[in-house]
């Protein structure tokens, strides 16, 4: 089931000290979101851009910000817990927006890499990513970016890294339609042809009773070339990011002062 699918129609385009500018995917349109998530102005982009610099003129300097990035269907609110979690352990964490049933792989990371292009430069740099948001990070880190050096850590939730076996069996012309281009990425291979970071990746994947697959993504298509580690924890695919093995070792690996193992 696509959650809120409302919101399946914006993607954050601007993030400063948790206010975030959102443009919709198919109206020339943009709103300013204060930090609380509540609307503040809709007009164009530069209107919003105006008044970000009016309400929030001085971005803080950031020795390390976490990105968090759902999963198909799904929208910041799934990674909520863990982003707590993290915030919680003193770090400063984006957790985005994006429409992730209307546009391509490829589009929604040149989105991400637009945003990072105007958010402060962290120190370091590192994401959370849950399902499909791991093949856009993927693609997002083949830039060139100004940022690109600052990327530290990556943690990888249920990534179909290696392809999903079980969505291209369930695929279907509605089920296409109803998630979008990524949905048709994915079943037709891209997942393979994907740039592989060369910075730590921390891998998890979920585990149904004594299966193999957590309902969607095969253990071993979860699996990256070159990962740092690889876990698994019972649980389906919609609620890896919750598990507490997940959020503690999130919190180790990326809280203030982070376990370097």
């Amino acid at each position: 089931m696509i959650q809120g699918a409302g919101t399946q129609l914006w993607a954050d385009v601007r993030w400063r000290d948790q206010w975030r500018i959102q443009s919709h995917s198919e109206q020339a349109v943009s709103r300013l979101l204060d930090p609380s998530g509540a609307v503040r102005l809709r007009g164009s982009l530069i209107e919003c851009e105006r008044a970000l610099e009016r309400l929030c003129p001085a971005a803080q300097e950031l020795e390390h910000l976490v990105v968090l990035v759902h999963g198909l269907g799904r929208t910041r609110y799934s990674m909520r817990r863990i982003d707590r979690a993290l915030t919680d352990a003193g770090v400063t964490t984006a957790r985005l927006d994006y429409p992730s049933t209307r546009r391509t792989i490829q589009e929604h990371a040149q989105a991400m890499a637009t945003l990072l292009d105007h958010a402060p430069t962290p120190t370091k740099l590192s994401l959370v990513t849950h399902s499909l948001g791991g093949l856009i990070v993927r693609e997002l880190l083949g830039s060139h970016a100004s940022w690109r050096p600052s990327v530290h850590r990556i943690l990888m939730l249920a990534p179909p890294n290696q392809g999903a076996a079980l969505a291209r069996s369930l695929d279907t012309r509605a089920l296409r339609a109803v998630m979008g281009p990524s949905f048709r990425q994915l079943v037709e291979g891209i997942a393979t042809s994907l740039p592989v970071p060369n910075e730590p990746t921390s891998i998890f994947a979920g585990q149904i009773g004594n299966t193999q697959t957590d309902g969607l993504v095969a253990i071993e298509e979860t699996k990256l070339e070159g990962m740092a580690e690889h876990h698994v924890v019972p649980s389906i695919h919609t609620f890896v990011m919750n598990h507490p093995a997940v959020i503690a070792r999130a919190v180790s690996l990326l809280g203030a002062t982070p376990d370097r193992g």
